[in-house]
């Protein structure tokens, strides 16, 4: 339980304790529980999703009251991730000072165009999508995003020598990836076959982007695992509108 904990307060705004004590193998213990943590999220966001339907909502109101929901309750931390490594990646320089750039504080213009089209995106698809089904890929969208980074942090190099993304790294055992990507399997195709396929047509092609992205950096930072999450977001979301 505290290493779920663990894994819950650091992926959302959610708190259950006040630890202090945080050391480099308790975020890497956590890493199992990632599909959970995703599970957690798509309940709640399809209930949101639900109960905006249920109120009659309209459709472009009900997918900005999702985006809000989502920064209210699971935070911005994958989007910061995103900004940094649009700014990074994008900048057109050469591999140290991209990453020197991923670590500045400050948001370039590559993040703010990139924040917007992301955003843009996830609207389009919440509106696309038919509420009904749209509620059972939020759930299925969360758990597999969630589990796609247990791929990202087992099977891909860290370029720097430190970082948070490192805590995650340091003590992760192989064997997690077998774990986290069963139980995805299994929570997805409790929401149904066609949602299990559009999974795994977003885990190819959010593959593809991580090795891009090793190519370009040497390897995956924990910014990265912002960036590739919010692309597998709207990367499952725009198969679920061809596939479900």
């Amino acid at each position: 339980m505290r290493d779920f904990v663990t894994c819950l307060e650091f992926l959302t705004r959610l708190r259950f304790s006040h630890r202090t004590d945080w050391r480099d193998d308790d975020f890497s213990r956590s890493v199992p529980y990632f599909p959970l943590v995703g599970l957690v999220m798509g309940l709640f966001m399809g209930a949101v999703n639900y109960g905006l339907y249920y109120l009659h909502t309209p459709a472009l109101m009900r997918a900005v009251m999702l985006i809000l929901a989502e920064l209210l309750i699971i935070g911005a931390l994958m989007y910061d991730g995103f900004m940094d490594t649009s700014d990074g990646v994008f900048s057109a320089r050469d591999r140290e000072r991209m990453l020197e750039i991923m670590k500045d504080s400050h948001v370039g213009s590559n993040a703010v165009i990139a924040l917007v089209c992301i955003v843009l995106l996830k609207v389009a698809a919440y509106t696309t999508l038919a509420p009904v089904k749209l509620s059972y890929a939020l759930v299925a969208m969360y758990v597999c995003t969630r589990t796609f980074m247990v791929s990202y942090i087992i099977n891909y190099p860290y370029p720097r020598k430190q970082g948070i993304g490192l805590m995650f790294k340091a003590y992760a055992k192989p064997w997690y990836t077998y774990v986290a990507f069963g139980l995805c399997a299994a929570l997805v195709a409790a929401c149904g076959l066609p949602y299990l396929y559009t999974a795994l047509a977003a885990f190819a092609l959010c593959q593809c982007i991580a090795r891009f992205l090793t190519g370009q950096l040497g390897g995956l930072t924990g910014d990265t695992y912002g960036f590739l999450t919010e692309c597998g977001v709207v990367v499952y979301l725009m198969c679920a509108i061809y596939i479900i």
